[in-house]
């Protein structure tokens, strides 16, 4: 009986799309005013999805390894489909200027504006300029992981405020930050930013890095990463300070790629001097287990007062000049948030106690990566319903416009219920 029916079904099905035709003059109607058909992309029509409440598409832009693993950690949450777009394989360099901007928007802007219902741009924000000086009008959210405005040249920063000016303005248009700085140093720039329509969404901290394998004589040495720039103080000082105090057996030096969060937890702590008020090894980190060694925040202060950027590159000096009493608020290295998960040391001198007295820290480290672990949990869950609520208005928004013409489809008309 069952089969029967399931035949009857069918055979409906097939009946259906033998009977299925098209209106020739309604197409002509709807497409006869495109001029341009090298460009043509259309808008997807989303009415259906829509109506039956399916997750919208969203397409995530990025060049960076770290961000997409976040996002494939946030999509999974989500419950959203998803494609990556890397921006770096048709827009080469950073700091895309107006030429090149526009070039890229009467190439191919219509097609990456319509790729999803959705759109994500992340980690390099000057990579939107091409969609936001077209008027792309599909939603559209910043995830400012890095200044807004990261490789604009002096020469084009007066045409790129005002884009961004703009943008602030426009509805479909959204911002998230993922640290506490990047509001305030794109609000000193002059950007009014909507707080209706922005959200401060930390790293959940996921690193996709296969499993390394670890030695175990390596779990009572803490470790130094020694970055690729010259001018990091572990480059400069910190790793020849060690070897001039005979501190090797003691520390495991790492270069840049040193495994990932998992290699940097299986140490007896990560000494770490901030370049960046924020960096994805931080979330990593603290999730896996991994216990920083810091400067405190009053010899971190002294330090890049002390020294200049040929000694010990930091991003913003003139956040600690600007806000001396409150830097902190916008520093997650030191932020309330996250500073008790870390190992703080007023001078050289204790830091070379912290070396060197393995027994001494070892059960100050293991008490530390718990206290990290707890301060990336509540974080991660702050983020993911952030981004849970930041889905439902975005969607909502995408339906709503749906229902409107879309005025990028050079001549396109569509037909609006």
């Amino acid at each position: 009986m069952q089969t029967s029916v399931l035949r009857a079904f069918a055979f409906c099905i097939l009946l259906l799309y033998a009977h299925a035709d098209f209106n020739e003059t309604a197409l002509r109607l709807m497409y006869g005013a495109v001029e341009d058909w090298v460009h043509f992309s259309p808008r997807p029509d989303i009415s259906l999805a829509c109506r039956l409440g399916h997750p919208l598409r969203i397409a995530y832009f990025t060049r960076h390894s770290g961000t997409l693993w976040d996002w494939i950690a946030v999509s999974t949450h989500l419950g959203a489909p998803w494609t990556r777009v890397n921006q770096g394989l048709y827009q080469p360099g950073y700091g895309v200027n107006t030429t090149m901007s526009n070039k890229i928007w009467q190439d191919m802007g219509h097609l990456l504006c319509h790729v999803a219902d959705i759109i994500v741009f992340s980690d390099t924000i000057p990579d939107s300029r091409p969609l936001l000086q077209g008027g792309c009008t599909t939603p559209l959210i910043l995830q400012v992981t890095n200044r807004f405005d990261y490789g604009i040249t002096p020469s084009d920063q007066d045409a790129y405020m005002t884009i961004m000016k703009d943008a602030a303005t426009r509805p479909n248009i959204w911002w998230v930050v993922n640290n506490p700085y990047e509001e305030l140093y794109i609000t000193k720039r002059g950007v009014k930013l909507p707080q209706d329509r922005l959200l401060m969404l930390r790293p959940v901290g996921v690193c996709m890095l296969p499993p390394p394998s670890l030695e175990n004589l390596d779990r009572p040495r803490v470790a130094l990463v020694q970055p690729s720039g010259p001018t990091h103080l572990e480059n400069t000082f910190i790793a020849p300070w060690i070897r001039s105090n005979n501190l090797d057996n003691y520390v495991r030096l790492y270069r840049q790629h040193y495994g990932g969060p998992t290699v940097l937890a299986h140490h007896r702590g990560v000494i770490t001097v901030p370049y960046q008020t924020s960096v994805m090894k931080m979330y990593e980190g603290l999730n896996a287990g991994a216990v920083f060694i810091l400067p405190s925040p009053a010899f971190f202060k002294n330090l890049t007062m002390s020294l200049d950027d040929s000694r010990m590159v930091f991003c913003c000096r003139d956040l600690l000049r600007e806000y001396p009493d409150s830097w902190q608020l916008y520093f997650d290295w030191y932020h309330a948030d996250f500073i008790d998960s870390h190992i703080l040391y007023d001078s050289w001198e204790q830091l070379r106690s912290i070396i060197q007295e393995r027994e001494a820290t070892a059960k100050m480290v293991e008490a530390k990566r718990l206290v990290g672990m707890e301060a990336m949990k509540r974080s991660r869950e702050r983020t993911l319903n952030g981004y849970s609520s930041l889905y439902r208005a975005v969607s909502q928004q995408a339906c709503e416009l749906n229902k409107q013409a879309d005025v990028l489809s050079q001549g396109y008309r569509p037909m609006v219920p």
